[in-house]
């Protein structure tokens, strides 16, 4: 950056940081003050362009709407600033936001997530060390806890939070601290350590004007408690002007309510009917805000119309309060006004259960939507794998008897084929045509089942049968290399619980492979044994053996091997032995292959036995 361009942003800098720090002095007492700097905070840091700068105006924004109750706003600007700092991967920012936002939802009574949020905040300023912001928290922590009634973990809180206010000479989270420690004392019932608390704030010169509300509004509170109901409306006043200079809805609306509990107490019914209505105002004031927000985090597009009707009668009884002093009439509209906030508190109490219940529904909704999704996903893949599985085993098992086909009737163009021969090649022909229209009609009928979405019709099979019925198909192919098959009988039964198309694949395959291998003039014996589980069938041939690495090639990829050239140079695909393996597993079977030293490969191809066998 050239340095002209670096002076005139140092420059914008520090003028939005001053402008940052009036508005931070001037939130207490004079929000429309605090505004106008910030305004012109936001104007700097626009015509800069540093995300960071306009975040960090947005973040002041947040906190001072905060302060003075008006909770939409406040979040709008938390989420602004928390999206700026996280492009800039900003960490001291992004735990600033997450604070704002757990304030938030403290401010609506969500305090269980408030403290999540204080706690995930908190775990990224430890790694940065900064012991202002850590007391911060703790003390939000602490407030949380007092409304979720755990009086013992707000106490600890409170303590760890004034502790690190006073080693970083922070008198604002100082007076924080010992404000909420006095509250908390009062709820102990404590009273003296409440005003002790409440009065350091009080004797402070640096105390502001929020913090001199909430001491006076607590002290007010605790000589209620203590029968001092002239104390109680001294310090109650003072703290309702003090809350009134910072424009604070919340604490206005405590000031005020602490007020009229003290002039009901001391028979003044006119003035507590007049603080009670001022509670109400900002308290209705502030819930809707409160309400705004929440429907704001569920992201439905609804407001919450004002109930005129409540208010007219608010504004009724007001009057009738106003115009007459009968103690009779007083003592039944402060009744009025209680069943009134019970009525507006189970109100909105429905209201939330239904939100709630709606938004429930919908993520059902979505949910079983994703789901059906899923599962449509999963059948449309394993569809696709069937039709590439039909088409594969079409052109490997109809490769070899086509090949013949083509070379009888290349000889019989040239003329190179004796009538006497013609026959008996045409013999074997037929028996090979034979042997691959059944093979054919079984791998037919078998990927008709597969349309469904890969289902095996199983049931008991002679496997000892189908075995000599694949060998008579193969008989050409083992002739032409003058290989002679030992088929050894079993003395048990061989019945066993598989699909009968896989069965065949699996047979025509594996016998193919052994024919492919063994050298002219060889041998492949076919044996069988049995466990408790399975009926085991051994094909052992007597060529030169595969290595062990090739072994485990087969048996550890569930993919197309490189296929090698048989004894007498026949071509493969390499896709029989991934069918074998796979129409085994699917019957739940296995395939096992040994290595013999002597020489030749034996397979071991493993079938479920039958279960009434």
């Amino acid at each position: 950056m050239p340095k002209t361009e670096s002076y005139s942003f140092n420059l914008q800098k520090d003028s939005v940081r001053y402008y940052l720090e009036e508005s931070k002095k001037q939130v207490y007492s004079d929000f429309k003050a605090a505004k106008k700097s910030l305004v012109k905070a936001e104007a700097i840091a626009k015509k800069s362009k540093d995300p960071n700068l306009i975040a960090d105006v947005a973040h002041n924004y947040a906190a001072s709407y905060y302060i003075v109750g008006t909770y939409d706003v406040a979040l709008q600007k938390f989420m602004e600033a928390l999206s700026l700092y996280e492009e800039t991967d900003n960490k001291l920012g992004i735990a600033k936001c997450l604070i704002g936002q757990g304030l938030i939802q403290q401010g609506i009574g969500r305090n269980k997530e408030a403290i999540k949020l204080f706690q995930k905040a908190n775990t990224i300023i430890k790694e940065l060390n900064d012991t202002v912001l850590e007391s911060k928290v703790y003390l939000n922590i602490g407030i949380s806890q007092i409304e979720l009634k755990e009086i013992d973990d707000s106490y600890d809180n409170f303590h760890k939070s004034l502790k690190l206010a006073v080693q970083n000479k922070d008198s604002n989270m100082e007076h924080l601290s010992q404000n909420r420690l006095g509250n908390l004392h009062y709820l102990r019932n404590d009273l003296d350590s409440s005003v002790y608390y409440y009065k350091k704030v009080l004797d402070a010169s640096q105390a502001n004007q929020w913090e001199k509300s909430f001491a006076n509004t607590g002290l007010s509170e605790v000589y209620i408690k203590k029968g001092d109901y002239k104390k109680a409306e001294e310090y109650g006043l003072k703290g309702f002007e003090a809350a009134k200079n910072t424009q604070a809805k919340w604490d206005i609306a405590r000031a005020a309510e602490i007020l009229s509990i003290a002039y009901k107490n001391d028979h003044n019914y006119e003035l507590a009917f007049k603080y009670l209505a001022i509670c109400k105002s900002y308290n209705d004031s502030l819930f809707n805000d409160a309400k705004l927000k929440e429907i704001n985090l569920l992201q439905l597009k609804r407001k919450e119309a004002e109930n005129e009707k409540l208010v007219a009668k608010n504004e009724a009884a007001q009057h009738k309060l106003k115009n007459t002093r009968l103690f009779s009439v007083s003592v039944i509209l402060f009744m009025l006004y209680l069943l009134t906030i019970i009525y507006q508190y189970t109100k909105n109490n429905k209201v939330r259960e239904k939100l709630y219940s709606e938004l429930e529904l919908k993520n059902q909704d979505i949910e079983s939507q994703q789901m059906l999704i899923t599962a449509q996903n999963h059948n449309l893949s394993e569809l696709n794998q069937t039709k590439n599985k039909l088409f594969s085993i079409l052109s490997h098992d109809l490769r070899s008897p086509i090949a013949s086909i083509q070379q009888v009737l290349g000889l019989l163009r040239e003329g190179e084929i004796s009538s006497e021969e013609l026959k008996v090649l045409a013999e074997h022909l037929i028996t090979q045509v034979d042997s691959t229209s059944i093979m054919l009609n079984n791998i037919l009928h078998w990927s008709m089942t597969q349309l469904d979405g890969a289902k095996i019709n199983k049931e008991d099979i002679d496997l000892e049968k189908m075995v000599k019925d694949s060998i008579a198909g193969l008989n050409l192919m083992a002739k032409a290399k003058e290989i002679k098959f030992i088929h050894t009988n079993s003395e048990k039964d061989t019945v066993v619980d598989a699909d009968k198309g896989h069965v065949q694949i699996i047979l025509n395959n594996l016998l193919s492979n052994a024919i492919k291998f063994t050298p002219i003039a060889g041998t492949i014996e076919i044996r069988y044994s049995e466990d408790g589980t399975f009926i085991h069938m051994h094909i052992n041939d007597s060529g030169k053996g595969i290595s062990q690495a090739k072994i485990e090639e087969i048996l550890n990829f569930d993919k197309r091997v490189v296929s090698e050239k048989g004894t007498g140079f026949e071509e493969g695909t390499g896709l029989g032995l991934l069918l074998v393996k796979q129409f085994l597993s699917d019957n739940n079977g296995q395939l096992d292959i040994v290595h013999h030293q002597e020489g030749g490969t034996e397979f071991i191809a493993s079938l479920p036995k039958a279960k009434y066998f």
